[in-house]
């Protein structure tokens, strides 16, 4: 049994759509996934066993991992919890198995100008890069989200453009992890900025000050402040709220939660200040977005309404 949302479909070669999944597995149960898809799995939360056939015997899955998918019978998640219901949030990009296919059989194939014969050319086997998600991916997913759910115009366009973008940072990530390459320039304005969002990410649940972020990265607060504002052209402050928006909206769609644990899960001091920033960013209560998921297979659009600019604080 699964919960699809944030789907997006008629995306364009190579790619078909792309959506967001919850499964709850049974305790000792199993779910099988029998269509034979070309796909990228992004497992947001829970871990499971799965097994992919042919291939050999169960493997774990956990929170952070990528999974390519060229080719497979069947894809089976497995609970191995005896007593306890297991949940696996994931998004999952489907390609078009046929025009990646048709690109093997070209005699020559141009990867750095054809976007599908890149995909053939970087996901040509079964592969699980564990914790592969990293603050950039997870970035890359967020907008994607907010695309699916604002849905403005042209939102398919760009859909795609984040889509190319997803499977050239996950092509990187893969190219990063078989040859392990040193980092040449740690010391690099991007490497502290990427120090700091893999730190936040880390520690959504904690109280978070900018000084904790700033001592985590080696540099001074102020002096990550402006690294931080002139790479991504936000705020440290604004990152946390958003990234604790974006874990929110998962924890949302599992009604068995309330509101108030989803706001402690995300690091939020109060319902009322989690209610209020949720709905800043969002337009919408996070009551509201919680319905508009239960019923978005006969809803529209999420209602969009201004966003008000958020003020920067020491302490989140």
């Amino acid at each position: 049994m699964g919960l699809k949302s944030h789907t997006v479909e008629k995306l364009g070669a190579p790619f078909v759509f792309a959506e967001e999944m919850v499964f709850y597995l049974p305790p000792g149960g199993q779910l099988t996934i029998e269509k034979d898809q070309f796909k990228l799995l992004f497992i947001l939360k829970g871990e499971a066993l799965h097994e992919l056939e042919p291939l050999g015997p169960p493997r774990p899955i956990r929170a952070g991992d990528i999974i390519v998918c060229p080719s497979f019978r069947f894809h089976r998640y497995i609970n191995p919890e005896p007593e306890k219901t297991g949940q696996l949030h994931t998004m999952r990009l489907v390609l078009d198995t046929r025009a990646i296919n048709n690109s093997g059989k070209k005699r020559v194939r141009r990867p750095e100008f054809n976007l599908v014969d890149f995909v053939h050319h970087n996901f040509n086997r079964t592969i699980q890069c564990e914790s592969g998600i990293d603050s950039h991916i997870t970035g890359i997913l967020s907008a994607l989200r907010r695309e699916t759910e604002e849905r403005s115009r042209g939102y398919r366009h760009y859909a795609h453009s984040l889509c190319t973008e997803l499977v050239v940072a996950v092509a990187r990530k893969l190219e990063a992890v078989e040859h392990n390459p040193q980092l040449s320039n740690k010391r690099s304005a991007h490497y502290v900025v990427a120090s700091a969002k893999e730190y936040i990410m880390k520690n959504l649940q904690q109280p978070l000050t900018l000084g904790q972020i700033a001592w985590h990265t080696g540099k001074g607060e102020e002096h990550l402040a402006r690294l931080f504002k002139r790479d991504t052209g936000q705020s440290v402050f604004d990152f946390v709220r958003e990234a604790r928006i974006n874990q929110a909206k998962t924890y949302l769609l599992d009604s068995s939660l309330s509101l108030s644990k989803v706001a402690g899960l995300c690091g939020f001091s109060s319902l009322s200040f989690f209610s209020r920033t949720f709905r800043n960013i969002v337009g919408i209560p996070p009551s509201q977005y919680r319905q508009h998921m239960e019923t978005s297979l006969s809803q529209g659009p999420l209602p969009v309404s201004k966003r008000n600019k958020l003020v920067g604080s020491h302490h989140l």
